[in-house]
Formats: structure tokens, C-alpha cells, sequence
């Protein structure tokens, strides 16, 4: 068993009417890609930077569909 703890980050962000969050792993080597094309760290995101991204209905777990549930109260 390995068990290692590493610092998150949580980044929210406004696509169209929705907004979306995603929970990151807070390291340099976690590259976002800018309107651009370049890439930026996650070490490195301000508020108000703008990032691509992909909607996708359901769930995901390391970029492939399942079926889930979520009920958060």
C-alpha cells in the first residue's frame, strides 16, 4: 500500500449559463491549455484566466463515461 498526500485545488469556472469545478492536483506539472493554445500550470492560474474545456453529460472517472449518482445536500 502506498498512501501519499498531495495539496488540491479546486478551480471554478463559467461555461455559457453553467459553471463547473474541477479538483485538481495542486503541482507545476498540472497544465491547463489558454484560448491560445498554450499551456499554464495550475501552480499558476489567477482569477479571471481563461482555460479550454469540454461539457460533457455524466459522470467521468479518468475521462471515461460511467453511470453515476450524485445527491449533494
Amino acid at each position: 500500500v502506498k498512501i501519499e498526500r498531495r495539496p488540491l485545488l479546486l478551480v471554478e469556472a463559467k461555461a455559457g449559463d453553467a459553471t463547473v469545478s474541477l479538483v485538481l492536483q495542486n503541482a507545476e506539472t498540472i497544465r491547463l491549455v489558454r484560448e491560445d493554445g498554450s499551456a499554464v500550470s495550475v501552480a499558476n492560474l489567477a482569477v479571471g484566466d481563461r482555460v479550454l474545456g469540454s461539457i460533457a453529460e455524466g459522470g467521468r472517472h479518468f475521462g471515461i463515461a460511467v453511470a453515476e449518482t450524485i445527491l449533494e445536500k
